[in-house]
């Protein structure tokens, strides 16, 4: 037998998705059976009602064996490092440095640093969360620099999720220094496929079987340089690296989609350097307009810029 008190983070959610998430290892058929046979209680009531809404204070009990997942064991990490962009009660927006995983089982990682330092200001305690854990939106590969949003709780994440799909509510540029100077502006809408036992992505500009669509438009951000600003309208794994490289343009320092040089620090000359918000909805409609940018940061790095 085991209750849970419903939490903040867990209200709104139906009682069915709630317990999924809670015995995400126990088999679908076995939570369906609790349901027919009267194994799950809430406030002292037995119910078979599987799309009942869950709010803060609810007690959920479970007539059986089975033992809920422990959701969130991640590793304390050190923090004075981290670089905060901006933060507020519903997310806080990192400035990720090259060479720095966004998520692993086993190295130290940008999601540890920022669970410790939310939990060091006692903001995030996984020890009470039910269904919830602090989560990145999106990810940056490792050797690229820039802006990456975590939600602090489940009503700013489920609308961030959906938010960062479609680039009308969050549009996301970048900055890339090609090995080559680069003029003008180019749209590049094309097919792309990530290779993970390559760990490389391949673009190309006519349909193929298993290939996701592409869509980039590059610009020259200072005349006869080799910056380039980039602005996503898909956001498929390595697709500006794959990109450039079918533009035989590759990124600085990119050795595994074509640049001839390389360097000995583990980085690739490319930047995620602005997010800008629009018609997000409740609780985070306070954002739209906003533009949260490190390109000033980058530019007195590179003074090429």
């Amino acid at each position: 037998m085991k209750k849970i008190v419903i939490q903040k983070n867990d209200e709104g959610q139906s009682l069915f998705k709630f317990i999924k998430k809670s015995y995400s290892t126990t088999p679908l058929s076995v939570i369906y059976k609790w349901f027919r046979t009267g194994k799950i209680k809430v406030n002292n009531k037995k119910t078979k009602d599987q799309k009942f809404l869950l709010k803060s204070g609810d007690e959920v009990w479970i007539y059986d064996t089975n033992n809920s997942v422990i959701r969130d064991q991640f590793r304390r990490e050190e923090f004075s490092d981290l670089q905060i962009v901006y933060e507020d009660s519903n997310l806080v927006i990192i400035d990720k440095p090259h060479n720095t995983e966004v998520h692993s089982p086993i190295n130290n990682c940008l999601d540890n640093k920022v669970k410790s330092y939310l939990l060091e200001k006692q903001e995030y305690n996984p020890d009470q969360e039910n269904s919830f854990m602090v989560s990145h939106v999106h990810r940056l590969d490792k050797l690229t620099r820039g802006l990456i949003i975590y939600a602090k709780n489940r009503q700013a994440l489920e609308v961030l999720l959906l938010a960062i799909k479609d680039k009308q509510q969050i549009k996301k540029t970048y900055w890339a220094q090609l090995e080559s100077d680069w003029s003008g502006e180019k749209r590049c809408d094309g097919w792309i496929k990530y290779n993970s036992d390559l760990q490389k992505a391949v673009y190309q500009e006519n349909f193929k079987e298993g290939f996701k669509e592409a869509s980039t438009v590059f610009s020259e951000l200072i005349p006869n340089s080799s910056w380039v600003e980039v602005l996503l309208e898909t956001g498929r794994k390595h697709q500006i690296r794959a990109t450039l490289e079918f533009l035989r343009k590759p990124i600085k320092f990119d050795f595994r989609y074509g640049a001839k040089r390389k360097t000995s620090d583990k980085l690739i000359m490319l930047f995620a350097v602005e997010l800008e918000f629009a018609n997000l909805p409740e609780p985070l409609q306070y954002l739209n307009d906003v533009k949260i940018s490190i390109k000033e940061k980058i530019k007195e790095l590179y003074e090429t810029i």
